[in-house]
């Protein structure tokens, strides 16, 4: 009789199944984890999206043109750092209010906001009461800007004011500015300055392509400013005024003795064109010590890109026009002819 083996059949699936569960349980657990550590990351990164840029431009007016659709709005406050997420804004703005409810104006920022409270402020906000509208013009000395500014801000003082700027004579962004009526000397002083920035930044690689520092340039454009009178004569002016400067002849400019003197062009004498001055371009050649206002963008980029030419005169005809000669005799002739 053979021998009587035992039956372990039953016994089998219960020694198979039970790794299974545990195992199919564990990747359950892993997989819930793992979504709830993903809908966390996801959390974080759209909270961190809803505060401002480090770099939240505090002081600065953003001005928002008529007709402006909602995406374009939303891109330019990401664009100028009001938001980290253009895209963000636009969703708050379409599932919170009406669209259509987006005013355009211009925006003053005194502290940095959330992206909900930059909504509520487009939508909702007092954006405008406190701005008033400055105007620095082209050409403009920084003492000119401080009284002006002294007659229109309640708390302004023009001489503080040029303790901040006499240096940066020449960066004070010429603009209309939207600010408020308390703005102080400190805060319209940068705020130019980052206005300079902002336009001249896009320029730097061309800066490096002429023979003359930044500095130099803001120099040269502010006496261009000051001696032609539009995009056309400002990039002839400036052609001559270089090839003066590249064979050592002297500038002889008299926008540079208006600037020392503080009186209007036409008011200046023969003897005021021999004062012993560095600003005296008759006397002195090269550059002026600093610039002799505040250049425009058309001055700036005239240096850059002059006209060419074998000019070495110009001169304002009492008509408004331009006339250039190469010799001194055909200046002398021009003046003859088009000066009374």
């Amino acid at each position: 009789m053979p021998p009587i083996v035992p039956d372990y059949t039953n016994e089998i699936p219960s020694l198979q199944t039970e790794p299974r569960k545990t195992k199919r349980g564990l990747i359950l657990l892993i997989s819930l984890g793992m979504a709830l550590l993903a809908l966390l990351v996801i959390s974080m990164y759209l909270r961190t999206l809803t505060q401002p840029p480090a770099n939240f431009p505090i002081g600065t007016s953003i001005e928002i043109e008529p007709g402006t659709s909602i995406s374009a709005i939303t891109q330019q406050l990401e664009d100028q750092n009001i938001i980290k997420s253009g895209l963000l804004l636009y969703i708050v703005l379409l599932t919170n209010y009406e669209p259509e409810n987006v005013k355009a104006s211009t925006y003053y920022f005194d502290a940095p906001l959330s992206v909900f409270a930059v909504a509520d402020t487009l939508v909702t906000g007092d954006f405008n009461s406190n701005l008033l509208s400055f105007t620095h013009i082209e050409g403009e000395r920084a003492s000119h800007v401080a009284e002006n500014a002294a007659g229109v801000l309640t708390d302004f003082d023009a001489e503080e004011f040029m303790k901040l700027a006499s240096t940066s004579e020449g960066k004070l962004f010429p603009e209309t500015y939207r600010i408020p009526k308390d703005f102080t000397e400190e805060e319209l002083f940068t705020l130019m300055l980052e206005t300079y920035e902002k336009n001249i930044a896009p320029l730097r690689e061309q800066f490096k392509l002429v023979d003359l520092t930044e500095n130099e340039v803001v120099i040269l454009a502010s006496i261009i400013e000051r001696e032609a009178n539009s995009v056309e004569s400002m990039k002839m002016v400036s052609g001559i005024l270089q090839n003066r400067i590249r064979i050592g002849m002297g500038l002889q400019v008299d926008a540079s003795m208006e600037y020392v003197l503080d009186k209007p062009l036409r008011e200046l004498t023969a003897e005021d064109l021999k004062m012993d001055s560095p600003y005296n371009t008759y006397l002195y050649r090269g550059l002026t010590p600093t610039a002799i206002g505040n250049p425009g963008l058309d001055a700036i980029t005239a240096v850059l890109e002059p006209t060419p030419s074998e000019y070495m005169f110009y001169i304002t005809g009492d008509d408004g026009n331009f006339y250039y000669a190469e010799t001194f005799d055909e200046h002398k002739v021009n003046i003859a002819r088009h000066l009374r």
